[in-house]
């Protein structure tokens, strides 16, 4: 039989627990006494960690958005400096109208991702 503290997160966080403010939470697991120190510092890096996945995520988002911006002004730049006036030129802006209808759907993806999160962080300022 092993002697050492068991580090498992001993807490699934379901039903209407799972959303509380995650300093309360911490609060909470530091305050309980049937946790080993162990499974106290195991449970707050755990509470840590998923916090800091949905930032980075939202931050790859908002990258991935700008990205895209920044693209299609270089992509019109391109176009309107490579075709000469009075001609019409099937260039990269012609490619991405194409499937402008996917394009829009991505974007939109990738902007919930960031709305969602620096709404929750408005609405709930500790995550």
């Amino acid at each position: 039989m092993n002697d050492q503290p068991s580090v498992v997160p001993t807490q699934v966080e379901t039903g209407p627990d799972a959303g509380k403010d995650p300093l309360t939470k911490m609060v909470k697991i530091a305050k309980d006494e049937t946790l080993s120190d162990a499974d106290k510092a195991a449970l707050i890096a755990y509470s840590r960690q998923r916090f800091t996945n949905r930032r980075r995520m939202a931050y790859m988002a908002l990258s991935a958005l700008i990205a895209s911006l920044i693209f299609i002004f270089i992509a019109a730049l391109v176009d309107g400096l490579s075709c000469p006036p009075g001609q019409t030129c099937q260039g990269i802006l012609g490619s991405i109208e194409n499937s402008q209808t996917l394009i829009a759907w991505i974007e939109g993806f990738l902007a919930a991702i960031v709305a969602a999160y620096y709404g929750v962080s408005a609405w709930r300022p500790a995550s």
